[in-house]
């Protein structure tokens, strides 16, 4: 199953990626974290400085470093910080057809092997399949040291006197600036990160269940995670007694593939008291990273726990998370529910003009998920350079409102009906009934399908032609191949899927948990010596999986370079480097007639 998908995968990339892809630079496996050099007198302000150097292209003054591309081309380096192609981590990515090389100093310090272009390569053959392609001869470069390295950031070349790619810029930095930058790259990803174990037989992950969460929900995230463990440890201890060559000719493993293990992380009382409780169970317990995890509130209090110590968090089951541009260490499905109100702010605008819009009413219930929504749609409008702002009504606690009362707000001042936004729960669908009465009085109404939960499918028939829903799900049969796959695997281990979407949300975890972790078929060029002769899919291979680099930033840094991926709730998860928000759009939809309805789209997948 694994070589059929990473084939049609690898069938889909464009032919400029395939040529890249065999150019990628491998490095070799001995000696894992042995003989690093030290920052010798680096203290925490030297490493900021070159935190900042490498991530922003600020020189330590402050002012953007200068950098030249090609040769003679002068360009600002805050366009081309270090960080933007090497990532976070250091340890290097693909972007389109350059692979950038891995800037850490475990890396730097070491020899390695590089893998050119195969020679005689005969550019656009059509080839049989992704194993028929020729090798590649490795060529050995030796360690750097911290004068050829400055040579290499200021001329471009290596330890040999061979002229790096073109694409590398080459930077003007004096002696004390990159006697600073190269202290921080000798830190960069130079110790395993905590949570995992020492000889790499285990990893250690938590989930976080956070206040008053029904026992049933708990239930269904566990059975899920427990799942996801399960099925990968079982390939792990099949892959560390043998290793897969291909065509099925199989030979004792050369390393240990760590096993996965995860624990509850059980937060009680007031959300206040939940930062405390979190530092003690990592203080007791230090993992690797968060996985999924419930809360009764929002997920404030741990996004702030993950970002501050470092900690992975992937894929909460949140409608409350976190919206930032600049936080890192929490993954999340989407925006939530924020992101309905963007959608309604984007479909709302493309489908009518200042002048005709008309005056828009926001009644907004008082709970956290309608303040999201207003804010989703508050802040995309004024994004969207829209000046006519909504009047928000905040009900009180338990207060409901009458269609007449929102319909008076606007009648003193316009005559034209107004639009609607109704972010509330409690009582839409007398406002709906009420409405229907009289739809001339009303431009058009819009809900949130997470607000109304089951509420949604009695909204009244004579209200719906004028009733806008946000649907943040795949609106289809659910027929498909993978949906089918998905739920069987689930059904086969008993793993319960409720109405609130937790386990068939988690199934993702499926992917972007375990695909940087499945084990590549050869451990080639382990002494580092040799010819070191390799194809294509291994180097692909090898690219797009942890492999023993176990630092958390590089966990996030290979998602950041996965494909696109299917999803048993969601329309589409995609990603890219950097990017928090997985599910990126929304549709807008209305209810057929009926007395049982279903979905019809009113947009195509709004893109956020």
């Amino acid at each position: 199953m694994r070589n059929a998908r990473t084939k049609n995968m690898l069938g889909r990339i464009t032919a400029a990626l395939l040529t890249a892809l065999i150019s990628l630079f491998l490095f070799s496996f001995t000696g894992w974290g042995a003989g690093l050099p030290t920052a010798s007198g680096a203290d925490s302000e030297t490493l900021r400085l070159g935190e900042r150097m490498y991530r922003d292209s600020l020189l330590p003054s402050g002012e953007p470093m200068t950098a030249f591309l090609r040769g003679d081309v002068q360009v600002p380096g805050t366009a081309f910080s270090c960080v933007s192609c090497h990532l976070r981590s250091g340890i290097g990515s693909l972007e389109g057809q350059i692979l950038s090389t891995p800037t850490n100093g475990t890396k730097l310090y070491k020899p390695y092997y590089q893998y050119p272009l195969p020679q005689n390569w005969e550019y656009g053959k059509v080839r049989e399949g992704m194993w028929d392609m020729p090798e590649s001869t490795a060529i050995y470069r030796p360690a750097y040291t911290d004068q050829t390295l400055a040579a290499a950031l200021r001329g471009g070349v290596d330890p040999t006197g061979r002229e790096l790619n073109s694409a590398m810029p080459r930077y003007q930095i004096d002696d004390s600036s990159m006697a600073i930058l190269i202290a921080y790259l000798k830190t960069l990803s130079a110790e395993i990160s905590p949570g995992v174990d020492k000889e790499y037989k285990y990893i250690r992950f938590a989930t976080v269940v956070a206040g008053d969460v029904p026992a049933e929900d708990r239930e269904e995230m566990v059975a899920m995670l427990e799942g996801i463990m399960a099925h990968h440890n079982r390939q792990g201890q099949i892959r560390n007694r043998y290793q897969n060559m291909g065509g099925n000719v199989m030979k004792p493993a050369s390393f240990n593939n760590p096993l996965f293990t995860i624990t509850i992380w059980q937060l009680t009382g007031p959300a206040s008291s939940w930062r405390a409780q979190l530092e003690e169970h990592y203080r007791k317990e230090p993992v690797f990273a968060l996985l999924g995890g419930l809360s009764a509130g929002d997920w404030q209090p741990i996004h702030e726990f993950s970002e501050q110590n470092k900690i992975p968090c992937l894929l909460p089951v949140t409608d409350l998370p976190v919206v930032s541009d600049t936080d890192w260490y929490t993954l999340y499905f989407s925006k939530g529910i924020y992101q309905e109100g963007e959608s309604a702010a984007r479909f709302l605008a493309l489908n009518s003009d200042t002048a005709d819009t008309g005056r828009i009413i926001q009644v907004v219930e008082d709970s956290q998920r309608a303040r999201a929504l207003a804010n989703g749609f508050e802040d995309t409008w004024r994004e969207l350079g829209r000046t006519d702002a909504p009047e928000t009504v905040h009900l009180a606690p338990g207060e409901t409102i009458s269609a007449a009362k929102i319909l008076s707000l606007s009648r003193h001042r316009e005559k034209r009906p107004p639009v609607i936004l109704l972010w509330t729960a409690a009582g839409a669908l007398p406002v709906l009934e009420s409405l229907a009465a009289d739809k001339d009085s009303v431009k058009g109404v819009y809900v949130s399908s997470t607000l109304l939960k089951q509420e949604l499918w009695k909204i009244p028939e004579k209200a719906r032609d004028f009733t806008y829903i946000s649907y943040p799900y795949r609106v289809d049969n659910e027929s498909d191949f993978f949906t089918y796959n998905a739920r069987s695997w689930m059904k086969k281990r008993h793993i319960p899927a409720g109405e609130k979407r937790i386990s068939t949300h988690l199934y993702a975890l499926m992917n972007v948990l375990l695909d940087p972790f499945r084990i590549v078929k050869q451990d080639f060029n382990r002494a580092g010596l040799g010819s070191g002769d390799v194809i294509m899919e291994y180097q692909f291979e090898m690219m797009m999986h942890v492999r023993r680099n176990y630092y958390r930033d590089y966990l996030f840094d290979v998602i950041g370079m996965s494909g696109d991926l299917p999803s048993i709730d969601f329309e589409r998860l995609s990603f890219g480097p950097g990017q928090r928000y997985l599910s990126k759009g929304c549709f807008i939809v209305q209810l057929s007639a009926g007395s049982k309805p279903g979905l019809i789209k009113k947009s195509d997948w709004v893109v956020l």
